[in-house]
């Protein structure tokens, strides 16, 4: 069974990962961490821990953003449009061949007009643009 002192420290290392702890327990935390290399060891893992985790909930927030535009009601419509213009005119193409020519032209241009529309409108706001390999 953990001492009352290494069950305050999980806490308290709990609540600081989590992001909910207040500045009273980040100091008591810092007495703790003072004690022993293993709790400065501990204490300097979880504020590394906590901060990655903030990093990827915004990275997460910021994809979450650009799919919502490749995933909006117009860009599907887009596509299911295009896609049906491909193969109908495919499929026209091999009975009415200048019909099923301009279908496929126009079904293809209207899947690029989609495709660099989203990109445009998500010009600048790559979540990973920062990364350094």
């Amino acid at each position: 069974m953990a001492s009352p002192e290494q069950e305050r420290l999980l806490q308290l290392t709990r609540r600081v990962r989590e992001g909910s702890a207040t500045e009273a327990e980040r100091e008591e935390l810092a007495l703790y961490a003072n004690e022993s290399p293993e709790n400065q060891a501990l204490a300097v893992r979880v504020q590394r821990d906590g901060e990655l985790g903030h990093g990827w909930i915004d990275r997460y927030a910021a994809d979450r953003e650009l799919v919502a535009e490749e995933e909006s009601p117009l860009s599907l419509a887009e596509r299911k449009v295009g896609v049906g213009l491909v193969v109908a005119g495919a499929v026209s193409a091999l009975f009415v061949p200048p019909v099923g020519v301009a279908a496929v032209g126009l079904g293809a241009g209207l899947l690029a007009w989609s495709v660099v529309r989203v990109a445009l409108k998500n010009r600048g706001k790559d979540p990973y643009g920062d990364i350094q390999e």
